[in-house]
């Protein structure tokens, strides 16, 4: 008698009936969120119609916790000089916020080449990490979506993305506290602004704050964009400025104040404009003339991105949970840049909570 022996239906066969790549069907078979309902639906109804029974080892193995968080800083975020700097504040929350909760942290710096495939980078794969952190701006938004598409949750700090949770500064309250007072208390109707790149979330709402302020008070504003927020960038930019000097220059972050007025000492018979930033890094306090600048708590940024990543991780809302955005408050810090009396402002600046 001839022996019929009946192969075990596998991940494959049902990926091919329900007409989806095998990846996606594993994202439904195991529970995973970013499929499509009726995908979904498709892909049940086939294990159903094969009677497929996942191999419960390898299913451990693909569902197993690592207890380990990757953190993506772009090359453009970099702690450049080391501690104080906005990113190293908020790789420091991030560690903090770990730590407490038994969980490792996976640091990885990536240029432009590994921003543009983040779903390929094996530091993200499943198994090297069970979330992924992504800070700063120059991430793409295709590349965001990969990694996404991997299933493995995922939150951004400094940037915005259509479904992926994220966490920002309070950016527009910030930059119109810090606008209304150059107009309004100082009286500069001609304003220069230092921006990073126009597709940058901190950068569009930090300019359009300036805009709007600027344009509400009767004030004229000229913005200068740069391809990054450094203080290379601020240096450079500050020059496409001063063919017509204007009373006061917002630049979108510290570095980029920091820069500027670096330039400005080393040109003669150039008049110095009152000159203002964004984040309160260490260095602000410590420039001629102290900055005057937004403190922004990025620390506690890292630590609350922390928060809504390991409750994702953890599956506390479902998985279809809408997106989620945090924006962390900040506070005015007035020194002596801006054109405010020395005696006036305490080594760490007189904070500014109204308004």
């Amino acid at each position: 008698m001839d022996t019929i022996t009946l192969m075990p239906v596998t991940l494959s066969d049902v990926a091919r009936l329900a007409g989806v790549s095998e990846a996606t069907a594993s994202r439904v078979l195991n529970g995973r969120r970013y499929v499509a309902e009726m995908t979904r639906a498709r892909v049940e109804a086939a294990a159903h119609q094969l009677r497929y029974v996942p191999h419960r080892a390898a299913r451990d193995l693909s569902l197993a916790r690592t207890t380990t968080v990757a953190l993506l800083v772009h090359h453009a975020q970099y702690p450049s000089g080391g501690e104080g700097t906005f990113a190293a504040r908020v790789l420091d929350g991030v560690a903090r916020a770990l730590d407490e909760r038994g969980y490792d942290l996976l640091y990885l710096a990536v240029g432009d080449d590994a921003a543009s495939r983040l779903r390929s980078l094996a530091t993200v794969h499943e198994g090297r990490a069970d979330g992924a952190l992504l800070l700063g701006p120059a991430f793409p938004p295709e590349g965001i979506a990969a990694l996404g598409a991997t299933g493995r949750p995922i939150v951004l700090v400094d940037n915005r993305a259509p479904g992926v949770d994220a966490v920002l500064a309070d950016n527009r309250r910030g930059t119109t506290r810090l606008v209304r007072h150059l107009v309004a208390d100082h009286g500069y109707g001609r304003l220069g602004c230092l921006a990073g790149p126009p597709t940058w979330p901190s950068t569009v709402e930090r300019v359009s704050a300036t805009r709007r302020v600027a344009r509400a008070a009767g004030a004229d504003v000229r913005v200068v964009h740069a391809r990054e927020t450094t203080m290379r960038d601020g240096a450079d930019a500050i020059l496409r400025l001063l063919d017509d000097p204007p009373d006061a220059i917002v630049a979108v972050n510290d570095a980029m104040a920091l820069g500027a007025m670096h330039r400005l000492r080393s040109l003669r018979g150039v008049r110095h404009p009152a000159i203002v930033g964004y984040d309160d890094i260490a260095w602000a306090q410590l420039a001629d003339p102290p900055l005057t600048t937004v403190s922004v708590d990025a620390a506690g940024m890292g630590a609350a991105a922390v928060s809504l990543l390991l409750e994702r991780i953890a599956g506390v809302h479902g998985s279809n949970q809408p997106a989620r955005e945090i924006r962390v408050p900040v506070t005015l810090r007035l020194r002596s840049s801006c054109g405010c009396d020395d005696d006036s402002s305490p080594p760490h600046g007189r904070a500014e909570d109204g308004g």
